[in-house]
């Protein structure tokens, strides 16, 4: 989704300075990142919003848009009428490429005249992702994804790192039956997220066997488990939790 074309005093652009997180995201021999835009739709205007955000979806596909775009709602909280419309994973430069597809094909028009009048607030973000830290198996289904965000304290960037390997190393090696994914933001505060996927709310059922236990195992004891998980809420001002719904009426299906 690309909405340089429409200059709007309600469109917030999030493009700011780079901030890299913690230290292994620069360790990545090439960043990769993730593209998202909210949208509120005017009071009233929900249906008509998802009717014409959906046709307009049917009119990239037409033009070839390069990305697959997927649309995800709320579960929780009272923010429940935005759409949060994500597209994975590319580099930096397929940004310029994706520019150049938009100023050919003009996606723009039809958006402008079907689609941006039903809009009352656009945001925008991106995200790096750990790609080395993660576990996101191709064809994975997403139908619900639990969303955590931690909020870092300053200096413990080095800390973190060497604790969330120590996490994905154990769930990857003792086989964590969940795909998982870290990201970064590239704007705004010091955090990241971490996305666990879920075909359906079962699925959201714990294991029998809790994560702890696998930990407890990997290190030892269940005294320097617990000191492990201390030490990991330590290095958190808060952490938030949601759950999001994949809309598949108005998203793209995988090319």
């Amino acid at each position: 989704m690309n909405l340089r074309k429409k200059l709007s005093p309600k469109l917030l652009w999030l493009f700011v300075p780079l901030l890299l997180a913690v230290g292994h995201v620069q360790a990545q021999e090439k960043e990769m990142l993730s593209d998202m835009w909210v949208m509120q739709p005017k009071d009233g205007m929900e249906q008509a919003f998802a009717k014409s955000f959906a046709d307009h979806i049917a009119h990239r596909k037409t033009l070839g848009d390069p990305r697959v775009w997927q649309v995800y709602t709320p579960v929780l909280g009272d923010e429940l009428n935005s759409y949060l419309i994500r597209s994975c994973c590319f580099e930096w430069k397929d940004m310029d490429s994706y520019d150049k597809w938009v100023m050919e094909k003009d996606p723009m028009k039809d958006w402008n005249s079907n689609v941006d009048d039903k809009v009352a607030h656009y945001s925008h973000y991106m995200s790096i992702l750990d790609m080395e830290n993660s576990h996101w198996p191709e064809g994975v289904s997403a139908n619900f994804v639990g969303v955590t965000y931690y909020k870092f304290k300053q200096g413990h960037g080095q800390d973190i790192e060497k604790a969330l390997k120590t996490i994905s190393d154990v769930a990857k090696d003792q086989k964590w039956p969940y795909s998982w994914s870290w990201s970064y933001p590239v704007s705004g505060e010091y955090g990241m997220h971490l996305a666990i996927a879920y075909d359906n709310y079962a699925a959201m059922t714990p294991p029998e066997v809790k994560f702890n236990s696998l930990m407890v195992k990997h290190l030892g004891s269940e005294k320097k488990a617990m000191q492990f998980w201390k030490d990991w809420s330590d290095h958190f001002e808060t952490t938030h939790y949601n759950i999001y719904r994949l809309n598949k009426e108005m998203s793209m299906t995988d090319k």
